[in-house]
C-alpha cells in the first residue's frame, strides 16, 4: 500500500507508509491537485506513547445499504493497542473515531496535528477554525475555512508551533480503553 484515502466531496484524508507506521494528512482536492491543511505529528519507534495513533494497518471497507466507505485501522505501540474508524459525515466532512486500550499507565494519548494554515477560535465549544487562502474548487466556488470540532474528548492545545491536539476525557494513567472523536468539515464554501 503506497496510499489509501477517503474522500467526502473535495475533502480527503490520505494515509501513506512510513518505515514502522502509517502517517496521514487531511486536505482538499482541486482538479488533479491535493492541498493538505492538516498533517499528523508522528512519533518514532522509541516512543511508547506517540503524539498520534501509530496505525500500522489500514483497510477500506464498504458497508450496505448505502455502500458508504470507511477506513479501518489498527496499530500497536508500547503497551497500547490502537484502532481507528474514519467515515464521511456528508459531502463536506470526515468523522474520526479513535481508541486506545492500554495495559499500563500512558503518559500521553491523543491525536496531534500540525496546521498548515492559520488557526482561529470558533464560536462553537471544543473546536477551532482553520483559515486557508481562498482555494477555488470550481469556477464559482471557493473554500476559505475548515472547522475542526471535537465530539468526544477535548481539544487540548493550540500552541505556538501551529499544532492542535485532541485527547480523551479519561485519565491515560488508567488501564482501560480510551476514546476520542473529531470531525473535520468545510465551513465556508462560497462564491469566488
Amino acid at each position: 500500500m503506497d496510499m489509501i484515502s477517503l474522500t467526502a466531496g473535495v475533502l480527503s484524508v490520505r494515509y501513506t507508509k512510513l518505515p514502522d507506521r502509517l502517517t496521514h494528512t487531511i486536505g482538499i482536492i482541486v482538479g488533479d491537485n491535493y492541498i493538505p491543511f492538516l498533517e499528523a505529528v508522528e512519533g518514532s519507534a522509541e516512543d511508547p506513547w506517540p503524539p498520534s495513533p501509530p496505525m500500522q494497518q489500514m483497510v477500506q471497507e464498504s458497508f450496505k445499504p448505502d455502500a458508504s466507505s470507511v477506513l479501518l485501522g489498527v496499530g500497536l505501540s508500547g503497551n497500547g493497542h490502537w484502532s481507528s474508524a474514519i467515515e464521511t459525515k456528508d459531502s463536506r466532512g470526515l468523522k474520526f473515531d479513535i481508541a486506545c486500550k492500554n495495559s499500563k499507565s500512558a503518559t500521553e494519548l491523543g491525536s496531534r496535528y500540525r496546521v498548515l494554515g492559520t488557526i482561529q477560535p470558533s464560536p462553537r465549544p471544543n473546536s477551532v477554525e482553520i483559515v486557508l487562502a481562498a482555494i477555488n474548487v470550481s469556477a464559482n466556488n471557493e473554500i476559505t475555512r475548515i472547522e475542526f470540532a471535537v465530539t468526544i474528548g477535548r481539544l487540548d492545545s493550540i500552541d505556538a508551533k501551529g499544532d492542535i491536539k485532541v485527547s480523551p476525557m479519561s485519565d491515560p494513567k488508567l488501564s482501560q480503553t480510551h476514546r476520542w472523536c473529531y470531525e473535520v468539515s468545510l465551513l465556508v464554501l462560497g462564491n469566488a
